[in-house]
């Protein structure tokens, strides 16, 4: 790997920006981003005095809603769902990271403005911008979250100065980098010389320490100092990017699976972390720097397994942190970063993308720029003839094991079932252990929440915690996420697998498809006997129509759950209907059956849950599911 010769991003797409400034596709996406430029200079005031707070903490603590950033009002902080207003300290902080978010997305906006118009007041609204940050970047005062003048590898996310975490750090640098490769050939040597030495320098001292190990965040880093390496090619940067410990590729090599999957095991982090990678990529491709072709496979294998790993609706199977109700849709910006180093060969993909009409699902955090939540800026910036190409079409998806990331997809003409059975690594990680998630003609029967912020008391309290899944849970308490599972039996129409989930608890799940119906066996076997439950999340509500309920009050160990009541049972079995399908239910001598209200993500909406308890060493929970 290295660099074979300098050549500038973009020198072979000059005509791009006349022939977005000419198309009626664009016109009214270019109204839009003037103005959107115009009303955030108007009102933006930063100061280096000014401390940026954590984003996972800009959520509602009610309902894990986020908050409303409104650059008109720094102070007063509302919940997208209940209203309610939040002015502490903590959020006004969190306001401070994404008016400076805002404002680097803003300098691109600009950049690419300057490029369609040649008005020189855009370029000098991105000038103003950059230089702002740069002069003033020994000012700032580092800051891991909320601890001040801290070491930089206090916290896993890493310290900044601008931003609160090296993290993000990282992708503020390679957006202004973006922003100056739009304008390079009109800024003047010396004020560029200024940048790197008073940004980018530090910057650079800064990241390098926080490269400690295989992670999404370090993966950032490398990236971002890769890609100002490149822009203002520092062969001391560019090798600390592509060779020193942890590198780039080491990251590549390690953390991803051979599933094509990063190892985090969160559909999310798999994206976010190949985004990161792919901003080094389109900047090596342009600068002629070489990477090693098993490193492009890798890559691309990554955007092949996302394809194969949704659901027939494109809708994802959510396991571990992220955010609700994502899709393919929702990354369409990285797959537009895929076309610059991939070319047609990722067409395919992207034509089935944005040919499909399911809506796209913002990302609450670190979501890209797109006009009228429909393009992203990447299309400008790496394929805005995206209308004029024509692709093959794409590969029909199937039944498919990904071993390596301890999970499976069955499908058929009536159902996607994904099971998760394992895990990787504790880091993201949710107590999901043999977890299903079901689509009945491409309508979601049963999802994983995923979680909202972090720091909120949703996420915590509910959206992290083991009941929030389907799965067994053993006297109330979580189980391992850090081991993975065994994959015992695997066909197209059947998948069986075993877990150790506790210490001395076996879990085996076992799942067949046959046309309209899915048959669910989950054995939980014990060397002590303690108390089971079983739990199952309806999307749709439950016909509660000719059944016998007693209001109980249980389950309060495990905490937001509601409304609780026992189905009365006349013998073994019992059939629960709802729109979807219905659920015939064997149950063994002294298992209980219960209904119950439990929080959705956003939780300003609730699931029906049935909750089977049982005291027993050895437990058969059996489900046949026929759709309706």
């Amino acid at each position: 790997m290295g660099m074979r010769k300098k050549q500038r991003r973009n020198e072979d797409k000059m005509d791009y920006f006349k022939y977005i400034n000419e198309s009626i596709e664009y016109e009214s996406m270019l109204v839009a981003m003037k103005s959107e430029i115009h009303d955030f200079m108007e009102n933006f005031k930063d100061d280096s005095r000014f401390i940026s707070g954590w984003g996972h903490a800009y959520f509602c603590n009610e309902d894990g809603g986020r908050l409303i950033y409104d650059i008109h009002k720094p102070l007063e902080h509302k919940c997208s769902i209940c209203g309610r207003i939040y002015d502490e300290y903590m959020y006004n902080a969190c306001f401070v990271t994404m008016m400076r978010n805002e404002a680097i997305v803003t300098a691109l906006k600009s950049s690419i403005m300057y490029r369609v118009t040649k008005e020189d007041q855009y370029k000098l609204i991105a000038t103003d911008i950059i230089e702002f940050y740069a002069k003033h970047y020994h000012q700032f005062t580092l800051h891991a979250k909320d601890q001040i003048n801290c070491s930089p590898t206090t916290d896993v996310g890493g310290a900044g100065k601008i931003m609160p975490q090296g993290l993000n750090e990282a992708i503020i640098a390679i957006r202004i980098v973006n922003s100056l490769e739009l304008l390079k050939d009109s800024l003047d040597k010396d004020w560029l010389l200024m940048v790197k030495e008073t940004l980018f320098a530090p910057m650079f001292e800064l990241l390098v320490p926080q490269k400690m190990h295989i992670h999404n965040i370090p993966t950032w880093i490398n990236s971002a100092i890769g890609v100002f390496g490149l822009f203002f090619q520092e062969e001391k940067w560019i090798a600390e990017a592509t060779k020193n410990p942890f590198h780039l590729f080491e990251q590549l090599q390690k953390g991803v699976t051979e599933s094509g999957f990063w190892y985090e095991g969160s559909i999310h982090y798999n994206f976010f972390a190949l985004e990161g990678i792919m901003n080094f990529f389109v900047s090596a491709k342009a600068y002629h720097f070489e990477i090693d072709q098993k490193y492009q496979d890798i890559v691309f294998h990554m955007f092949e397994a996302a394809y194969d790993y949704a659901f027939d609706n494109d809708i994802f199977p959510n396991p571990s942190d992220g955010w609700p109700n994502i899709s393919l849709k929702t990354y369409s910006y990285v797959y537009y970063m895929a076309y610059a180093v991939f070319g047609d060969k990722i067409l395919p993909y992207l034509k089935h993308i944005e040919n499909n009409p399911v809506p796209r699902a913002r990302l609450p955090l670190s979501e890209p720029y797109y006009y009228d939540n429909r393009i992203p800026l990447t299309r400008i910036m790496y394929c805005p003839e995206f209308s004029d190409l024509k692709s093959d079409r794409i590969k029909s998806r199937g039944s498919q094991s990904f071993e390596a990331s301890n999970c499976a997809i069955l499908r058929n003409d009536t159902y996607n079932l994904f099971f998760k059975y394992g895990h990787q690594t504790k880091s993201h990680a949710h107590p999901d252990k043999m977890n299903i998630e079901i689509m009945v003609n491409n309508q979601v029967l049963t999802k994983d929440l995923s979680n909202s912020g972090y720091a909120s008391k949703m996420c915590n309290e509910w959206h992290r915690k083991i009941a929030a899944h389907n799965t067994c849970v053993i006297d109330g308490m979580p189980s391992d996420i850090s081991h993975p599972g065994t994959l015992l039996e695997n066909s197209d129409t059947h998948v069986k697998a075993s877990t150790k989930a506790y210490d001395g608890v076996t879990y085996t799940r076992d799942l067949t498809i046959d046309g309209t119906v899915l048959t669910d066996i989950f054995d939980v076997e014990l060397e002590e006997k303690n108390q089971i439950d079983w739990f199952f999340h309806y999307e749709t509500p439950v016909n509660i129509d000719g059944l016998k309920l007693t209001p109980v009050s249980m389950f309060s160990e495990y905490g937001r759950i509601e409304e609780v009541k026992e189905i009365t049972l006349s013998n073994s079995s019992i059939t629960i209907e709802n729109e979807l399908v219905s659920m015939h239910l064997d149950l063994e001598q002294g298992m209980r059956l219960y209904l119950a209200k439990t929080y959705n993500n956003p939780a300003d909406k609730m699931r029906d849950t049935l909750i089977i308890r049982t005291t027993s060493s050895r437990a058969r929970i059996k489900s046949t599911i026929a759709a309706k």
